[in-house]
C-alpha cells in the first residue's frame, strides 16, 4: 500500500505547490519570489519543494503551462457548448466570458514567462514549446469555432488564430494599463468577430 500512496503524496504536493505558486507569482513578480515565499504559501517544507521542483524559474514554467491548458480548456468548453453558434459575435463573447475569471492571472504569468525568456537561454527552449504548445491548441479551438460556424478560413487557420491571439493579449494589456478605456472591451466584443467573419466564408461557398 505504501508503495501505491507515495506518487500520489508527491503529486498531491506538487499539484498544491503549483497552485499556491501562481498567487505569489501574481502578487510578488517572478524576479522577486523565493523558494521559502512558495514552500510557505504551500504550506509545505523546503524539503518538499526540492523534491519536486529544481528552481523557483521551473515552477514558473510549470505554473504557466498548467493555467494555459485551463485557460484553452475553458475556450473549447464553451466554444462546444455554445448554443447560439450562428453569430460569431455570441459565439466569441461565450468564449470570453468563460476565461474572464483566469485571464488576469494567465497574462501575469505570461509575461513573466516572456521576460525571463528575455533573460534566461535555457528558459526561453522551455518557454517556447509551452507557446508552441499553446498555439496548437488554440489552432484546434479555432477550427472548431469555424465548424460551429459552418465557416472556413481564407488563410492558414494558424495564422487566423495567431491573429486573435494577439487582439487578445493587446485587449488584455491595455485593460492593466488602462482599465477605464473601453477600446479594450471593443477589441473583443467587436473587432473580433469582425476577424473572424471577414477572414472566413461559409463553407457552401468555398
Amino acid at each position: 500500500m505504501t508503495e501505491v500512496k507515495a506518487p500520489r503524496r508527491r503529486t498531491n504536493t506538487r499539484a498544491r505547490l503549483l497552485s499556491a505558486a501562481v498567487d505569489v507569482f501574481v502578487e510578488r513578480g517572478a524576479r522577486r519570489v523565493t523558494v521559502d515565499d512558495l514552500v510557505s504559501a504551500a504550506g509545505y517544507t523546503r524539503g518538499a519543494f526540492y523534491s519536486n521542483f529544481n528552481s523557483v524559474d521551473e515552477v514558473l514554467l510549470e505554473a504557466f503551462k498548467e493555467e494555459s491548458e485551463r485557460l484553452i480548456d475553458a475556450v473549447r468548453t464553451a466554444v462546444g457548448e455554445h448554443s447560439d453558434a450562428e453569430s460569431s459575435g455570441s459565439l466569441i463573447g461565450a468564449a470570453f466570458d468563460a476565461v474572464r475569471p483566469l485571464q488576469d492571472r494567465w497574462f501575469v504569468l505570461q509575461s513573466e514567462v516572456v521576460l525571463l525568456s528575455l533573460r534566461n537561454p535555457d528558459a526561453r527552449e522551455i518557454g517556447s514549446a509551452t507557446f508552441t504548445a499553446l498555439s496548437e491548441q488554440l489552432v484546434e479551438v479555432v477550427a472548431l469555432a469555424l465548424d460551429r460556424l459552418d465557416r472556413t478560413s481564407t488563410m492558414p487557420t494558424d495564422l487566423l488564430a495567431q491573429t486573435m491571439m494577439g487582439v487578445f493579449l493587446h485587449s488584455l494589456t491595455m485593460r492593466t494599463i488602462r482599465p477605464d478605456d473601453p477600446r479594450a472591451d471593443r477589441l473583443l466584443d467587436d473587432a473580433l468577430p469582425q476577424i473572424i467573419d471577414g477572414l472566413s466564408i461559409p463553407k457552401g461557398s468555398a
